[in-house]
């Protein structure tokens, strides 16, 4: 591995960081916060522009960037992030006692996970609570897509780096260069958002809470600056608008750029959109006439079902009531969502609807070739046969995904006796999705767990959003090997 290149890119990526603590900095300034605030974060400011700077100098740009380089400058930009980003919350707030609960937190956040440790969230400062809601949206489309969009240039291997961060079963540009590539994501990114933004003001939001809102929305993150997330506005308008954005975000981004670049026909030939749009509807429906008889209105009883589905699927994790008093069939399905999640290409965690179609496929070839063995069975997606090599490759990670949503399980089970609390809380952070059931339902935090526990579902949030490789390579002896300077 080329330790030269990694060093200056990670110290690249720093400095990246430093630039974009500035802007929950400023927020404090509007808001005319305590000195002491304002100094919380200029320490994690000044700390990642010094480590940065000493990391380019000590390194090189020169090198190449392989796969193996690409995934650990991923892997060690998302766990330095997180660590460096929860400074100002350890530093700041009495909800964060401890620097793994901040840890947990950032992690959470930037992974679009949403599951917090916070108790009293409506008591953190602004720019505290703004931090956290924008690590959602930088993490939401991805922190190296990030400063793709932003460097002057990019080199042809530079795609490598958005490989390893992007997330889905395949990656394709959709520009000719990267650089560009990764600025028309971003752009459409931030236009879908401040799209969702005005609609919610024109629910009754204010300024402050439509941002905080949309942003995480659109990094289906899920944060808020409510206790009671979105039942706190009590309000049928803002659970649609969200329910829509949240969908929307929950689409690969490829199709909305073929929308309006190229032609809608070629866009709507996604067979994984009409499986998630057709999800969606199903289990919709099935909470519907599930949860009924436990409300007066039909249109409360459709909304709500609607925006808890968009919601866990996209794995934004926005509440609207305590979905864990309802019965055992919805409560399933709701966790059957959380491991599905959205479309590749899209800023939503789970194992993506892509792949699940694939497996289903693959299984019915299986049954068929089993029923009849001179039958020929072609996988196809889109119209197109499904390479061996990508069906091989979605094998395996859904049996390294499986192993390793066991050995988290087994570490969470050491302090919880209850199966389907630890199931789903393992479930939801692994998936990014935020809030799981029972002890850590939509209406309770993850801030009684030990560190243990904490620290385990931190890694286990980092090891979906990254979905897995990037992470196990960082954390592999191997890897420390013949690294060349």
């Amino acid at each position: 591995m080329n330790g030269s290149v990694v060093k200056y890119t990670i110290g690249r990526l720093m400095q990246v960081l430093a630039m974009l603590m500035l802007i929950p900095l400023l927020v404090g300034l509007i808001y005319r916060e305590s000195l002491i605030d304002i100094r919380n974060f200029a320490i994690p400011i000044v700390l990642a522009f010094v480590l940065g700077f000493v990391l380019m100098k000590s390194g090189s740009a020169k090198g190449h960037i392989f796969t193996k380089e690409a995934m650990f400058i991923t892997a060690s930009c998302w766990m330095i992030f997180s660590l460096i980003g929860a400074i100002p919350l350890y530093l700041t707030a009495s909800n964060y006692p401890s620097f793994v609960d901040a840890f947990f937190e950032m992690a959470s956040g930037f992974t679009t996970c949403g599951a917090s440790v916070a108790s009293n969230v409506e008591l953190l400062p602004h720019s505290i609570i703004f931090w956290r809601s924008f690590s959602h949206f930088i993490g939401g489309m991805g922190i190296l897509v990030f400063t793709l969009a932003i460097m002057p240039k990019a080199n042809k291997e530079s795609s490598s780096l958005m490989q390893a961060e992007v997330p889905g079963p395949t990656f394709g540009k959709i520009t000719p260069k990267l650089s560009q590539t990764a600025r028309v994501l971003y752009l459409m990114y931030i236009a879908l958002t401040v799209v969702t933004t005005i609609f919610l003001l024109f629910g009754g939001m204010n300024l402050f809470d439509a941002i905080i809102h949309a942003m995480g929305t659109a990094g289906t993150g899920g944060f808020s600056n409510k206790a009671a997330s979105i039942g706190y506005y009590n309000s049928r308008y803002i659970e649609i608008v969200l329910s829509i954005a949240m969908l929307a975000f929950g689409v690969n981004f490829n199709i909305y750029y073929f929308s309006l670049i190229r032609s809608v026909k070629q866009a709507v030939k996604s067979e994984e959109l009409y499986w998630y749009l057709g999800i969606v509807l199903a289990t919709s429906a099935l909470i519907f006439f599930n949860i009924r008889s436990m409300y007066d209105s039909s249109f409360f009883t459709g909304v709500t079902s609607l925006f808890t589905v968009s919601s866990i699927i996209t794995t934004t994790g926005y509440v609207s009531l305590d979905y864990g008093t309802w019965p055992l069939f919805s409560r399933h399905i709701l966790i059957f969502l959380m491991f599905v999640g959205g479309c590749a290409g899209s800023t939503a965690g789970g194992i993506k609807v892509s792949r699940f179609v694939v497996l289903f496929k693959s299984a019915l070839n299986q049954i068929r070739k089993a029923l009849n063995p001179l039958r020929v069975s072609v996988n196809k997606m889109d119209g197109k046969r499904v390479d061996k090599e990508v069906e091989e490759s979605i094998n395996r990670y859904i049996l390294v995904y499986i192993f390793l949503f066991i050995i988290f399980m087994l570490v969470v089970t050491l302090e919880t006796n209850n199966f389907e609390s630890a199931f789903s809380a393992v479930a939801t952070t692994y998936n990014n999705v935020g809030p799981g059931l029972i002890d850590f339902g939509p209406v309770t935090s993850f801030e009684a767990m030990s560190k243990l526990s904490k620290l385990t579902l931190t890694f286990a949030m980092l090891f979906g959003r990254l979905e897995l490789y990037p992470m196990i390579l960082l954390f592999s002896a191997g890897t420390y090997r013949n690294i060349r300077k």
